[in-house]
Order: structure tokens, then sequence, then C-alpha cells
């Protein structure tokens, strides 16, 4: 049986773009997160998983992002939405230039979600025009880091 988070958004870039907001992500390099934070092996492996998605993204492969994102994420959104909202949204950004991995926060709780191990990584990312702020959030499912949310700030 699934459980549906009805107050926590999977996707929160979906929810931000449909309200009328833009922006989305990528990634630098694994070793930039540890020069600003001295990460844990946990907080290693989830953040390997979030630049092996963001890349993705990258390099607009939006279906196999959805493909590749948790059970959580899955059940609340339809993966043509999903598609529409990055082709949208993200496309018209164009290539990132940059993406520095800011701070890796590990939580045990997340309003409107069950308690679980959640890993929000915040990055600062760059585009040709435009500077933005991705928060992407990893739950482990059955013992493995999974994509839970995107969010663009």
């Amino acid at each position: 049986m699934r459980r549906r988070f009805q107050n926590f958004p999977a996707i929160t870039a979906l929810t931000m773009a449909l309200a009328g907001a833009s922006a989305l992500p990528v990634w630098a390099a694994p070793q930039a997160a540890q020069e600003a934070q001295e990460l844990t092996a946990d907080q290693k492996d989830a953040a390997a998983i979030g630049v092996k998605w963001l890349a993705l993204l990258d390099s607009e492969k939006y279906a196999d992002s959805f493909e590749k994102a948790g059970n959580t994420f899955r059940s609340e959104v339809k993966p043509d939405q999903w598609v529409s909202v990055l082709q949208r949204v993200r496309k018209p950004m164009g290539a990132t230039v940059s993406r520095i991995p800011a701070k890796v926060d590990m939580m045990k709780s997340m309003r409107g979600a069950p308690d679980g191990e959640y890993a929000v990584i915040h990055y600062t990312t760059s585009f040709k025009d435009k500077s933005i702020t991705e928060r992407l959030t990893l739950a482990k499912e059955e013992g493995k880091w999974e994509v839970f949310s995107y969010a663009i700030h």
C-alpha cells in the first residue's frame, strides 16, 4: 500500500512552477561540499545519489529523472507533469555553469512527512543568465537514498 503525503509535496519544483515561480538545478563536485562542510559517510552517500540525479536534469533527461526518483516522489506527481514543468522552467535556463553544494543537513523528521532518515542538500547553482538556490531532499527507502523532493528558491 502506498502512503500519500498530502502535506508535503513530493516535488516542490512542480508546485512552484504551477504557481508561477521559476528556477531549477546543477552540481559541482562532491569534493567542493567536503571543503565547505566535513561530511559523514551517510552524507557522502546521499550527496553522490543527488549528483547522479541532478546530472539527468542537466542533460535534459527529464523522464529518466522521474524514473530514478523515489517511490514517494513518483506517487505525488505524474510523469507527464514533471517533464512538462522541467521543459517549461528548467530548459530555458540553458546549460548549467556551476553548482556548488552549500550544505547537507541530516534530519529525522520533515513537516508533513513521516519520521525517517532525510538528507537535505542545498546548492548554489548558476546558469548563463541566472543564479538560483536548489534544494534536493533524499529519503532512505528500503535502506537506500532516494530522491524525495526537489525545490528551487
